[in-house]
């Protein structure tokens, strides 16, 4: 038993293509295999086994529990957070009650092992999507665990969901991604974009809006897409636009520090709040303010968005994870 490898992190379920992609990483190079039906592997440190199948049990070496993943033919619901920064306290509240996970980066705070060895502790058998933050974009720690470019699509049985980073001058890249491959989700049923920076906030970042007009533009000239919401994080607030029909989320932090917004002083340019919560149109003038006509509410919380799909409906529950209660709700009909 001592001979047994020691774990970092995991295992973590990952939908991938049309199966399901199993990753752990372990403390030294160890033989990569999921017992019972891969009975051999190289020897490395990020382990990666893809499964064909979407229900199934598997065990790894070194981890006596066994685990079973069974993901739904039909998808009723799923989770958003984002900013989670090595914390796991959010992460570890998580009720079974839900189909799989996306977390809107910032998993981190410089893309280190040990970072995400607190971060990315219990879910082997619930899968998970994520997509790079600003904090997870040093070395190549993210990409080892994530398994795609920066910007990728994947489809989720009718659900189709890009994933795009759109900082630190890689814009141009995410928007020429969604563009040549718009077409790939033409037959969902519905569409979601994820990204780590918003495209509007009420936070201290707030909306660039160059990138802003290039994410409408994008929706606007592709209605063969059934666009529902593009779900970010990345400002450590809530805060909730809706343009036309499409909701535009902005994830309160999941673990990492809430930012105060109410004192002027905390650093250069920040926004101040007139208040811990923001409600209907904001008539802020500014460079950071793009898209102010479309919000609808804002709180100092940390939250998740549970995305509940019902009979001719889309319904956004945003969970105060403090209290754990439902801090407003949104429908969309579809």
């Amino acid at each position: 038993m001592n001979n047994l490898p020691k774990l970092h992190y995991g295992p973590l379920a990952f939908i991938y293509d049309k199966g399901i992609r199993v990753h752990w990483c372990t403390e030294n190079e160890t033989p990569t295999f999921l017992k019972g039906k891969f009975p051999h592997g190289p020897n490395v440190q990020y382990h990666n086994v893809i499964v064909d199948k979407t229900s199934f049990d598997y065990s790894i070496p070194g981890v006596p529990t066994k685990y079973n993943v069974d993901f739904p033919q039909a998808i009723t619901k799923f989770v958003v957070m984002a900013d989670t920064h090595t914390n796991n306290h959010y992460l570890s509240t998580m009720k079974t009650n839900y189909d799989f996970l996306i977390i809107c980066g910032d998993m981190s705070y410089s893309a280190q092992t040990d970072e995400f060895t607190y971060g990315f502790t219990g879910f082997p058998t619930k899968p998970v999507l994520m997509v790079m933050g600003n904090h997870d974009k040093y070395g190549d720690k993210f990409h080892k665990i994530n398994q795609h470019e920066y910007n990728y699509y994947q489809q989720v049985r009718n659900i189709g969901i890009f994933f795009v980073y759109i900082q630190n001058n890689l814009e141009a890249d995410a928007f020429t991604f969604l563009t040549n491959n718009a077409a790939l989700g033409y037959s969902s049923d519905h569409i979601f974009i994820v990204v780590h920076h918003p495209i509007y906030s009420t936070g201290g970042d707030g909306s660039i809006e160059s990138i802003s007009k290039q994410m409408e533009q994008f929706i606007d000239n592709h209605p063969q897409l059934k666009f529902r919401a593009l779900f970010s994080g990345h400002d450590h607030v809530f805060a909730a636009f809706k343009r036309d029909t499409g909701f535009y989320f902005v994830n309160g932090a999941g673990g990492g520090g809430r930012d105060t917004m109410r004192d002027p002083n905390s650093y250069a340019g920040q926004r101040v709040w007139p208040a811990d919560e923001l409600h209907g149109p904001q008539t802020y003038l500014d460079e950071y303010c793009y898209g102010y006509q479309y919000h609808k509410d804002s709180w100092l919380k940390f939250t998740r968005t549970e995305v509940n799909f019902e009979a001719n409906k889309i319904v956004y529950n945003i969970r105060d994870l403090d209290a754990d209660t439902i801090l407003v709700s949104y429908d969309q009909p579809i």
